[in-house]
């Protein structure tokens, strides 16, 4: 009897146990629904934040690279203006046939045996027709050791005005046979006979002159 009674009063308390999950659940879901509605509005704005930070990455990124290549543009002109500008120096407006000389002449020593330098007549440095540009032939032929010959065509390259190789002919004479020029020197066997035709580019600034009277 005893027993009959505790189990019909345990039947309401399961039911109220239901009860009260159903209204948890009911709760928690409307919690969750209304913590949705206000924090939605600040997601989406979030997103879009983060979608325009995107944007503005990029952007950066790309000024970046157009900042950077407008350097590079930059270092590029002012090496091709350096460039025009040493080219432009290099032609002077006389033969300056003195300094030539003097450029091109290598001192006596052990290693040197030789050196004749001819300068000839200007002519015109291209096969054009109206040019106002000439150049002075130069003619120079050495007895020498090779790093005295490469030494005088160093100065030739190295020098401020345009200097020309034409034609180089390098040799190793032999014991007994006549030298260039005639030289009737002791054979060392470390010079070289060397004949080195150059010319020197100068505006004549007198057909230039001409050439721009009206």
């Amino acid at each position: 009897m005893t027993n009959h009674i505790l189990r019909s009063q345990g039947k309401p308390s399961r039911k109220a146990s239901r009860a009260s999950l159903a209204m948890l659940a009911g709760s928690t879901l409307a919690l969750v629904g209304a913590v949705g509605v206000l924090f939605m509005p600040a997601l989406e704005a979030a997103e879009v934040r983060t979608a325009e930070c995107g944007r503005l990455l990029a952007q950066v990124e790309r000024s970046d690279a157009i900042a950077a290549s407008r350097d590079a543009l930059r270092a590029e002109v002012a090496v091709a203006s350096a460039d025009a500008a040493r080219v432009l120096r290099t032609i002077p407006s006389a033969p300056e046939q003195a300094h030539l000389m003097r450029m091109l002449a290598v001192g006596a020593d052990a290693d040197m045996g030789t050196q004749t330098i001819v300068a000839g007549d200007a002519l015109p440095a291209t096969p054009a027709d109206k040019e106002q540009f000439r150049a002075v032939p130069i003619t120079i032929e050495m007895n020498a050791t090779f790093e005295r010959v490469m030494q005088v065509l160093s100065r030739a390259e190295g020098d401020r005005r345009l200097v020309r190789p034409i034609r180089i002919e390098i040799s190793r004479p032999l014991e007994g046979a006549k030298q260039r020029g005639g030289n009737t020197a002791k054979f060392d066997p470390r010079l070289v006979e060397a004949r080195l035709e150059l010319d020197a580019v100068f505006a004549d600034a007198a057909e230039a002159e001409v050439e721009n009277q009206p």
